[in-house]
């Protein structure tokens, strides 16, 4: 190859380069990639994220989808097989946190705004059209990979699609500190779950009428915890997992964030009645049966009333 030549190829590759730097940054500043990395940034401050604990997704709708294609790399990366498929997502794009990722670093204070997102902490996964296997198709850079929790968060993401018609499109799951303590104390049901975060403040109830699921001590990131995830996303928006921390979902971030707010202080709330001496009974009277249902009643709201308890 001669001089001319060189200079050519030269100028192509410092060309493609520098339009590879112009997409990935466009891609980071997409509305719905700052608010999912807004949403990370909000609970590493209030502190549910300690080194590498938490992670996110979220289930690209058609806007969303449109608004990613001209970002997408044009090479994807090698297909990936899922433990679990997830038929009903075949062909779907899902934005979703790295392995291993610090959450309070999702959110960039690089060379790019402070709106934007940072693209070794997250990136975009396509599935394949049985929704058996996933590929890169952005971000993760340096080698990175998904979180270990991607099948349980695709799995709980169809779940809940099919339970509100395609409405909820986020899983976000945190380590609240009391929320972890109160599922070592509470009892082992939605039930006893579900009022230890109902009576524990009014706003409660509102956040989650449906009531919240358990979910027993199993292996993060495994397919056991994946598949009794789904089974409690059936019928729930979030659930205590035992000795790990909460998941919530959401039509939004900000809705999925909303929920997990409320339940971290309801169980912060639990704790210190707890450690006063209050008493079941106690407990119960706090918020009776008839205020939960006047609430619900107020906001057109369905209450879950199986979950009252006796």
């Amino acid at each position: 190859m001669g001089f001319f030549d060189d200079a050519i190829a030269a100028g192509r590759g410092a060309v493609e380069s520098a339009q590879k730097s112009v997409a990935k940054a466009g891609g980071l500043h997409l509305g719905f990639v700052a608010e999912f990395a807004e949403m990370a940034q909000r609970g590493a401050e209030a502190g549910w994220h300690e080194a590498h604990g938490g992670n996110a997704s979220l289930w690209l709708n058609e806007a969303q989808r449109q608004e990613a294609a001209p970002f997408l790399a044009p090479e994807p990366g090698e297909w990936v097989m899922l433990e679990q498929p997830v038929p009903a997502m075949a062909g779907e794009l899902v934005l979703t946190t790295a392995a291993g990722c610090r959450m309070d670093q999702v959110k960039s204070g690089g060379a790019l705004t402070a709106a934007s997102a940072n693209a070794a902490t997250l990136g975009i996964v396509e599935l394949d059209i049985s929704g058996s296997a996933w590929r890169r198709v952005f971000g993760f850079e340096g080698g990175n990979r998904p979180t270990s929790e991607l099948n349980g968060h695709l799995v709980v993401l169809e779940a809940r699609g099919r339970a509100t018609d395609g409405a909820s499109r986020v899983v976000y799951h945190a380590h609240p500190s009391a929320a972890i303590a109160m599922g070592k104390l509470v009892g082992k049901t939605d039930v006893a779950v579900t009022n230890g975060f109902w009576r524990a403040m009014t706003e409660a109830v509102m956040a989650v009428p449906e009531g919240v699921g358990y979910v027993g001590p199993l292996v993060p990131g495994s397919l056991d915890l994946a598949r009794a995830s789904a089974s409690v996303a059936v019928s729930f928006s979030c659930m205590l997992w035992a000795s790990h921390g909460l998941l919530c979902t959401g039509a939004t971030c900000d809705e999925a964030l909303q929920k997990m707010e409320v339940l971290a202080k309801a169980a912060d709330v639990w704790m210190q009645c707890r450690w006063a001496g209050m008493t079941g009974e106690e407990w119960r009277a706090s918020v009776p049966d008839a205020v939960l249902e006047g609430i619900c009643a107020q906001m057109g709201l369905a209450l879950n009333r199986n979950l009252l308890g006796e």
